[in-house]
């Protein structure tokens, strides 16, 4: 009985102490890692920097417009009238002279034009009459039988004949051409007055060749005469020539004084994204307006399209850009990543107006690179120490390491210390870029936030002045 009570205890002694060596590596493990992470030196503050590189800039202005023909004729009847035919439908393509709708006049206009003709025919017989009545009165001269002159005032009467004959001629042609009749059958200028009287047909035709952009009369209708000075005419078609298209835009004053005629400009229709039109400056209006309820002053511009599409169209809304300058293949920088100074001014942009200041970045020096890839590879040797003491309780792969620290990026942050302010001399300047024309070469790296850099050397240097204050009192 006493043996078999003697060995449960034993047991539970040696259980008590495992549990307790389990707890002190524990404790001792934790408390290693928590000296190694108080002992690393906190890693001092970096700032990202960008490296100076070669590419185009373009300064240009972008707007949009709207794609017009530059030349449309609007094609109304010199006659009114009752529209009998009409085989032509907006969107097709003519030439001058085709025909594009037949109408017949109503009473009136063919009243108008008879006239017309009756007084030629009226003419010709008085003509007619007073050559045979200056014959007469000739016989009688020459037989010394008519005095001088009474043959004198049938010669005059035959001249005014033939005046009266030349000026109905002329007022029948030209009511005849402007109304491009076309005589019925049997129907002509001279016909007889015998027999049942016929109205002309007035031919409505093409002025230009290109595209009916709009047909605004169908079958039945009847039209106003686009002599009338009342109404002004019914518009029967608009034809435009689709050989000469422009966009047209409104540049505000403030861009305006860039603008000059034949500047390059990229184009692109909304309907073809992926289409980039080639076109010049061809118009800039020498007076500016102010639309309704906006208070920007704006030009007029025309922009003449210089690649010819078929698929292009007017009224299609576009995108322009309007090249004023550009450069290919030099140095640039963002424009957020150099800073405009003005000596002895604060505000700049205000007191400033006009005037340019001293333009400088911060560049790294040559040596932060290597500096601080130490720096890093410290670090990094640092967090393997860290690994190596719990290797008695994980298993570390050294290989994935070395492969791990072979494929690191180089660095592109660096200490405060490492950038120096460098003056610049710089060239165009776009809205996103500026050009760099001395104080940087290709592959410098520059600060991305110049004024942060400049802000935390400018807090660096206050701080070392109260410091020094501090120690001389």
């Amino acid at each position: 009985m006493i043996l078999t009570e003697a060995a449960p205890r034993r047991r539970r002694k040696r259980g008590w102490g495992f549990k307790l060596l389990i707890f002190l590596v524990l404790g001792g493990s934790i408390g290693g890692f928590s000296w190694l992470a108080l002992k690393k030196e906190e890693p001092a503050e970096t700032f990202a920097a960008i490296e100076v590189g070669r590419g185009n800039l373009v300064d240009k202005l972008a707007d949009t417009g709207t794609i017009e023909l530059v030349r449309t004729v609007e094609v109304k009847s010199t006659i009114a009238g009752e529209v009998r035919q009409l085989p032509i439908e907006a969107g097709d393509h003519v030439v001058a002279g085709q025909l594009l709708a037949i109408i017949e006049p109503d009473p009136n206009q063919s009243l108008q034009l008879y006239q017309k003709r009756s007084a030629v025919e009226r003419g010709q017989l008085s003509v007619q009459e007073q050559e045979r009545d200056l014959a007469r009165q000739k016989a009688l001269y020459d037989s010394k039988m008519l005095p001088t002159s009474q043959y004198e005032d049938a010669q005059m009467r035959l001249t005014r004949a033939h005046n009266d004959l030349r000026l109905a001629h002329l007022e029948l042609e030209i009511l005849e051409t402007k109304a491009n009749l076309n005589p019925r059958a049997g129907q002509g200028r001279n016909s007889s007055s015998a027999g049942p009287l016929q109205m002309d047909e007035i031919r409505v035709q093409a002025p230009i060749s290109g595209i009916v952009i709009r047909r605004g009369v169908e079958m039945g209708e009847v039209v106003a005469s686009g002599l009338s000075g009342l109404s002004g005419g019914t518009v029967m078609f608009e034809i435009g020539d689709p050989s000469q298209m422009i966009v047209r835009g409104d540049i505000a004053e403030i861009d305006i004084a860039k603008l000059e005629l034949h500047q390059d400009v990229d184009i692109v229709v909304d309907a073809y994204p992926d289409t980039t039109y080639a076109g010049r400056v061809r118009w800039i209006a020498p007076v500016g307006l102010k639309r309704q309820g906006s208070p920007i002053v704006t030009f007029d511009t025309e922009i003449e399209v210089v690649d010819h599409d078929p698929r292009l169209r007017q009224g299609m809304s576009c995108d322009i850009d309007i090249i004023f300058s550009r450069r290919d293949s030099v140095l640039f920088l963002p424009i957020e990543a150099v800073i405009e100074r003005f000596d002895g001014e604060e505000d700049g942009e205000t007191q400033n107006k006009g005037r340019r200041g001293r333009f400088i970045t911060y560049v790294v020096h040559p040596d932060s690179a290597a500096v601080d890839s130490a720096a890093s590879d410290t670090t990094q040797g640092d967090s393997m120490l860290v690994m190596a003491a719990a290797a008695d309780t994980v298993a570390v792969d050294t290989t994935a390491l070395a492969a791990a620290a072979a494929k690191k990026a180089p660095a592109e942050e660096f200490v405060l210390e490492r950038f120096e302010e460098v003056a610049l001399e710089i060239g165009l300047e776009t809205s996103t870029r500026i050009e760099i024309l001395s104080g940087l070469v290709a592959g410098d790296r520059i600060a991305a936030d110049p004024e942060m850099i400049a802000s935390k050397i400018k807090e660096k240097q206050t701080l070392a002045e109260a410091e020094s204050s501090g120690d001389d009192e």
